[in-house]
């Protein structure tokens, strides 16, 4: 506004007189006119009048009547779902009455499609319902009807088939509760024109559904029955009526009942196909209207002359002030909203609805959106530049038919024009009307801050359930793999407790308990790799890796299960020239284990399984391609379980399957680390008839070791490979060239003995024979002992798949030279062969502790463990690399032994860590704080089971020299021994104790 111009115009006295004498003339002819035309007008608006004033008043009755229909029918929905959940018959009885309770029904009724019922208390009967209450129920639709039972007032139902069962023998098809006809009639009865209003709520058709009337005409049954027998209206006027009705108008109209004008008002009711009709007598309505009427004129005419000239003096002073006032008021509101605005993330918009020319526009726009004021002002459609280039349909219209009053909202990203930032908003456009004008009011909130953080949020949930699901998921895994090598453990030590007596055995048996440790310890370190968990990631680490030490311990570390469910264990490898590899062993190892112990778990008593390494030329030079195949002949697999197999937690629903344990992980398991080594894993199954898994991977060959070197004293000399398996002849006989012999091959245990006796007699005996124990025809054993029986004294080698420690005893008496077991390798077989001939000295038994590279004998140590058996093992041990073990049972009793002690008494104090009385690291920092250095500065090594990161860190922190992990692994703890000894004599000289 220009207020300037505003005041210039305004101190213009002579035309300001001129306007005012107009205006005092004017509002006097008003006046006059004005009473003249109220006087005329009263009467005409009278009807007018009472009929809106009805209309109003009987709106109000037909809103509580739909009020307690959607109350009813709400609570009849809630109580059929409660119902479903409800089996007791006494919990249901007991639900309906505190329903009862707390609602104020009458009564009610499980009801069936056709009408009848039966009540809570086990009544029956039959509601007398005036609709098609059948049909409705089936199609679902809610109902509501009068309805008329023996011996009881006319009842309203209200009936749901949401909920629909059996009770106390009775199927029900619906839910309903009654009340009475005066019940509901409370709810219509209006008290404005001192309870002589009357109201109805029927059909169309004019069957009346509830019935507030006069006691004077009955029963109201139907309304149009009430017309034609009480009004003078003509059949036709009746039909123009009930044409109404069936179109649900609302409308008002004057009719004469019993000789009485009645005002008639009519509505369609929200309540099924209802109408809602009041009658109120127009004497009773016009009453109070001609009383108002008398009121009015007496009153305008009372004032009207008393204010005319007070009015007309003081309408310029009072325009004068409020024009004064008015402009300051909109001088603030404009100088506060410029202000609001410019500090919210709010642009608004006014536009004109016809052109979307912008009357309006905040001074913040520039600022969210990157154009100017000017700029929306000369050209709304310079928003449609906000809109970024991949954005659909950018040109459409959002504000688009909006009605007055109507408002529309929508999210749009929008593209800063100056910044070039996406920036999201959420927009709401409303219709309004202003001068008689419609205008468009918009306004576009900047939600981007609101987005990036519910973005934030959103990301480090997931992190956080990746992570604990990556954590369950990796701890479950574990649990069925750390089973395996435990059983293994659990079932070798109790062999070796009953052959105590037997060295070799026990000796045996003790280096399988210890190969199945060191796997079962590699499990456990991967469990406390809290960084791989908490990833979801495990790497893979390469090493040097001998292929038949893999399958031989694999067959240790299950051959208990096996023997356990009375199966049968075949393995073999073929074609593989290549058997040291670098790959990680232990995931390697995991990978066999998962299929091995699944093919044992799925297979039943007296069934095989069967493993077979086979190498093929790699795609890549220096590494070659192994496929190993897992087969069994258990119960097998559905096609359709097959394609889900890999999913983790996923396991077949069978009987069988069922009673088997499991966290359905394993083969998730599996083929995770196959992928991870760059192999592929596939499975070929068919229910009952068994199950093969082919896993394929690519390893890198140890070259120092790839050369194959011949034995020069079976070089040109024969061999004889006996094998029902002609995959076993061909590997076997392919690896015996290798070495320089001349190998031949035969399926059968009867045509060995004779090709033996043909080459005696020929000259050209064999030089070794290589037989399977278990033949068709007959056993190895039987096969060396005709052999034998030829005068035959060369070497002959057993090739089992099994255990032979229980027919030893009888091999060797036949004459078996050897055994060697399956899957054989080049490099058993090199040694059997040197070992048969006896070209290969005895080996020189490995000692089950490492050997040490420093002599410790005199070396003192203080034991610092608060575990009977731990502190037992470890000083056993030391014992027996000749250290002298001095033992604590808490870190209290280490100090104080420390603390008396001289220097040089104790080398080396190995530290635990959860100790009753006084923790290890409590220990170590009173020992540190000695006030003799040389005690002070003793080496102290952690040993604990607390093998986390955070767990070396705190024993460093405290003062400890190193760390050692629990379970002890032998070389480690003699190397770091070794290690810190030699560093404290180089340092300085200890005395020995």
């Amino acid at each position: 506004m220009d207020i300037e111009n505003h005041n210039t115009d305004r101190k213009k006295p002579v035309r300001r007189k001129q306007f005012m004498a107009v205006v005092c003339i004017a509002v006097l002819v008003g006046i006059v006119l004005g009473v003249f035309r109220y006087f005329r007008f009263v009467s005409k608006t009278v009807y007018e009048e009472s009929v809106s004033h009805l209309t109003e008043v009987f709106h109000q009755s037909d809103n509580m009547m739909r009020e307690l229909t959607d109350k009813n029918l709400t609570y009849l929905h809630i109580w059929g779902e409660n119902l479903q959940d409800i089996l007791s018959e006494d919990e249901i009885r007991d639900y309906i009455k505190k329903a009862q309770e707390d609602t104020g029904f009458l009564e009610f009724f499980f009801l069936s499609a056709d009408g009848d019922y039966k009540m809570a208390t086990g009544e029956t009967g039959y509601l007398g319902l005036q609709e098609n209450m059948e049909e409705e129920i089936r199609q679902g639709n809610d109902v509501i009807a009068n309805a008329a039972v023996p011996g009881k007032s006319q009842l309203l139902i209200f009936a749901t088939p949401k909920a629909h069962g059996i009770y106390q023998g009775f199927e029900y098809d619906a839910i309903a509760i009654a009340y009475e006809n005066s019940d509901i009639v409370d709810v219509l009865d209006i008290s404005a024109f001192d309870g002589n209003a009357q109201s109805f709520m029927i059909h169309p058709d004019g069957r009346v559904v509830v019935d507030h009337s006069s006691e004077a005409w009955g029963n109201v049954y139907n309304f149009f029955g009430i017309l034609r027998e009480h009004s003078d209206m003509s059949e036709k006027e009746i039909n123009a009526l009930l044409g109404k009705f069936k179109a649900g108008r609302t409308d008002a109209m004057l009719l004469n009942l019993d000789g009485r004008n009645y005002y008639l008002v009519y509505e369609k009711a929200d309540i099924q196909d209802w109408m809602f009709l009041g009658l109120v007598q127009a004497d009773i309505v016009n009453a109070s209207m001609n009383r108002l009427q008398r009121s009015t004129i007496i009153f305008v005419s009372a004032i009207v002359f008393c204010i005319a000239a007070l009015f007309i003096s003081l309408i310029i002073q009072k325009n004068r002030t409020n024009l004064r006032r008015k402009d300051t008021e909109i001088l603030y509101r404009d100088e506060l909203f410029q202000k609001l605005s410019m500090n919210v993330d709010d642009v608004f918009l006014m536009l004109d609805a016809k052109t979307y020319q912008a009357d309006y526009v905040s001074p913040n726009a520039e600022k969210l959106l990157g154009i100017t004021v000017e700029q929306i002002r000369k050209d709304i459609c310079i928003l449609g530049k906000l809109h970024p280039e991949e954005q659909e349909d950018p040109e459409k219209n959002y504000m688009e038919e909006i009605q007055v009053h109507e408002q529309r909202e929508w999210d749009f990203e929008y593209v800063h024009l100056k910044t070039g930032e996406k920036r999201w908003f959420h927009n709401i456009a409303m219709g309004s009307e202003v001068n008689g004008k419609k205008k468009y009011i918009l306004v576009m909130s900047d939600r981007t801050s609101d987005r990036k953080m519910n973005q934030a949020l959103s990301e480090a949930v997931r992190a956080a359930e990746t992570a604990n699901k990556a954590k369950s998921t990796f701890l479950s895994n574990m649990s069925h793999d750390i089973r395996t090598p435990m059983n293994a453990i659990i079932g070798f030590t109790t062999l070796a407790v009953s052959n105590i007596d037997d060295k070799k055995r026990v000796r045996d048996y003790l280096g399988k308990i210890l190969s199945s440790s060191n796997h079962l310890l590699s499990l456990i370190n991967d469990i406390l790799d809290m960084s791989r968990i908490e990833s979801g990631k495990i790497h893979l680490e390469e090493t040097e890796v001998s292929l038949s030490d893999v399958l031989h311990d694999l067959k240790t570390i299950i051959s208990g299960q096996i023997h356990a469910k009375q199966l049968e264990l075949y393995m073999d490898a073929m074609d593989v020239t290549n058997e040291d590899v670098y790959c990680d062993k232990t995931r390697l190892n995991q990978v066999l284990l998962n299929l091995l112990s699944n093919a044992v778990k799925f297979t039943p008593a007296g069934g095989t399984v069967s493993v077979r390494l086979k190498q093929y030329p790699g795609t890549k030079s220096g590494c070659e391609q192994y496929e190993i195949r897992v087969k069994d002949n258990g119960i097998g697999m559905s096609p359709e379980f097959v394609q889900k197999i890999f999913s983790p937690f996923e396991r077949e629903r069978t009987s069988t399957v069922s009673r088997t344990q499991g966290t359905g992980l394993g083969m998730a398991i599996t083929k995770n680390i196959v992928d991870m080594m760059g192999g592929t894993i596939e499975v070929q199954t068919e229910q009952g008839k068994g199950t093969e898994f082919i896993v394929r991977l690519p390893f890198r060959v140890q070259p120092e070791n790839h050369r194959v070197e011949k034995i020069a004293e079976l070089e040109g000399l024969k061999a004889l490979v006996v094998d029902d398996d002609f995959n076993t002849c061909d590997s076997v006989t392919k690896m015996l060239v290798k070495v320089g012999m001349r190998s031949e091959w035969t399926l059968s245990g009867k045509e060995a003995v004779l090709r033996a006796r043909q080459s005696m007699e020929l000259g050209d005996a064999f030089h070794a024979y290589i037989i399977d124990w278990r033949l068709p025809d007959m056993n190895g054993i039987e096969v060396t002992r005709q052999i034998r029986s030829l005068g035959d004294d060369t070497p002959i080698i057993i090739l089992t798949a099994y255990d032979w420690s229980d027919i030893e005893a009888e091999a060797r008496a036949a004459g078996v030279t050897a055994f060697c077991a399956k899957p054989l390798f080049m490099s058993d077989i090199r040694e059997t062969l040197m070992a048969a001939i006896g070209q290969k000295q005895a080996e020189a038994e490995h000692p089950i502790l490492p050997a040490a590279g420093s002599d410790f004998r005199g070396r003192h140590i203080l034991l610092v463990e608060d575990n009977e058996l731990n502190s037992e093992i470890a000083v056993e041990i030391l014992n027996e690399y000749g250290f002298l073990v001095d033992t604590a049972e808490n870190g209290a009793e280490a100090v104080e032994k420390v603390q008396h002690s001289k220097p040089g008494d104790y080398d080396l104090v190995l530290m635990d860590v959860q100790m009753p009385v006084m923790n290890g690291y409590e220990a170590t920092k009173q020992i540190r704080a000695l006030e003799n250095p040389a005690l002070a500065g003793i080496t102290i090594l952690a040993m604990t089971a607390n093998a986390f990161d955070e767990d070396r860190k705190k024993a460093l922190e405290c003062g400890m020299d190193g760390f050692l992990s629990k379970p002890i692994i032998m070389e480690e703890l003699i190397g770091t021994l070794q290690k810190n000894l030699e560093q404290g004599t180089g340092t300085s000289e200890k005395p020995r104790g």
